[in-house]
């Protein structure tokens, strides 16, 4: 599968380098219009912060992120699901992580949180805290699709 489609970190990834690049492309426009001098690489932190597309651009950007993020996570809840089932500690390990990796881009610090707790619970041997936290994680994924809107799509 990976093979034939980019996975969701790899398209968030390219979705973030753009978005960025285009930040930038933007930034330079505005100060070559501006006539403002360039500034020395010391200060090129500082400018870039004063200068950062406003807050809701940057959830705009969250948001598609996430909108992608929705369309991939029924196959990760199934995947999750599976190797839950079958006892596939590191398969389930796995899949988790990929997951985080692709969630970070996101604005869901309840989703994020859910999968980081069960991320470090199969880092230990305590089937009850693994169990545990799978339980939260599963109902977390169910909740996010349902609240928004995207399992009344399937």
């Amino acid at each position: 599968m990976k093979n034939e489609k980019q996975s969701l970190r790899q398209r968030l990834t390219a979705a973030l380098g753009n978005n960025s690049r285009q930040w930038l492309q933007g930034f330079t426009t505005i100060r070559a219009a501006a006539g403002t001098p360039s500034k020395k690489i010391s200060n090129t932190s500082k400018v870039l912060h004063d200068e950062l597309p406003s807050a809701s651009v940057r959830h705009s950007f969250s948001s598609e992120l996430f909108a992608e993020l929705l369309i991939e996570l029924p196959e990760f809840q199934q995947k999750i699901s599976q190797a839950y089932q079958a006892g596939d500690l590191q398969g389930l390990r796995n899949d988790v992580h990929q997951l985080l990796g692709a969630i970070v881009y996101c604005d869901a610090p309840e989703l994020e949180g859910a999968l980081r707790a069960l991320h470090q619970a199969l880092a230990t041997t305590s089937t009850e805290s693994i169990d545990s936290c799978y339980i939260r994680a599963f109902n977390t994924v169910n909740s996010t699709l349902t609240y928004s809107g995207f399992s009344d799509c399937r």
